[in-house]
């Protein structure tokens, strides 16, 4: 069955070292890899133990461009998409292209967080990878103008959301597509650090996930923190200088 509209369906992997973030996050996660044709050329994926492939691994396809991830977010036509995100104040990356699984785009957000716009190309063979350890269990937007960014969520994207308090005093946003969550937004914490998506991966035991990381040239970027409901969760850097989360969810029920 086809992908639902403005759902994270897939996340890439992108590494001036891909060879390095290769081997951090095969030893650090427990993905193994898989190559996969990709029309003329064959593509890297990480897969959970489960063997479902959860992302892609590359390098930067332009000059300049550090260590990062990247999320994809389905929408119903990229074409129209695109230009409503530039209409409403964002700004274009990548225009428009068709790639073997499908077309995407990347725009940026007000603030200048970068997301993959993508629709499949074959939508009777699309399905959402499963939930679980490994897989990617969350993506939020840690923003510098929240403000724009969610008005711009809005308009370009149509997405509605819900509002909590977060343990510092700030507000969470929870993004909606209907009744349904699609993922989260909230301010910038990290003095310094640029607008940006992040991409959170379900882990069995965060604090083991934490203490490889680091002891495979990654860091710790701010302490593990546990949230009531939530889980207990860890922000990391890859030892390329890509920045991930990783969760333990909390039990439930």
């Amino acid at each position: 069955m086809a992908y639902d509209n403005h759902r994270f369906c897939w996340h890439g992997v992108v590494s001036t070292e891909p060879a390095k973030a290769r081997a951090f996050y095969t030893e650090v996660l427990g993905w193994t890899t898989q190559s996969i044709p990709m029309g003329d050329e064959e593509a890297t994926m990480f897969a959970a133990a489960d063997g479902v492939p959860r992302a892609h691994l590359s390098a930067p396809q332009m000059e300049d461009v550090g260590s990062h991830w990247e999320n994809y977010l389905r929408v119903g036509d990229v074409d129209a998409a695109t230009a409503a995100a530039q209409q409403h104040g964002g700004q274009l990356l990548v225009p428009a292209m068709d790639i073997p699984p499908g077309r995407f785009s990347v725009v940026a957000s007000p603030s200048g967080a970068a997301l993959c716009l993508f629709h499949e190309a074959d939508e009777a063979a699309s399905q959402n990878a499963p939930a679980g350890e490994g897989a990617i269990h969350w993506v939020e937007l840690h923003s510098k103008d929240l403000d724009a960014d969610m008005k711009w969520l809005g308009a370009a994207l149509g997405l509605s959301h819900d509002t909590m308090p977060m343990p510092n005093g700030g507000t969470y946003y929870i993004l909606k597509d209907g009744e349904t969550q699609v993922g989260g937004a909230m301010t910038g914490m990290h003095e310094g650090a640029p607008s940006m998506w992040l991409t959170w991966v379900e882990v069995g035991d965060v604090d083991a996930v934490a203490e490889r990381a680091t002891g495979h040239g990654g860091q710790l970027l701010a302490p593990l923190m546990d949230m009531e409901g939530i889980g207990r969760m860890a922000i990391l850097m890859d030892n390329t200088g890509g920045v991930f989360g990783a969760i333990t969810p909390a039990a439930r029920g």
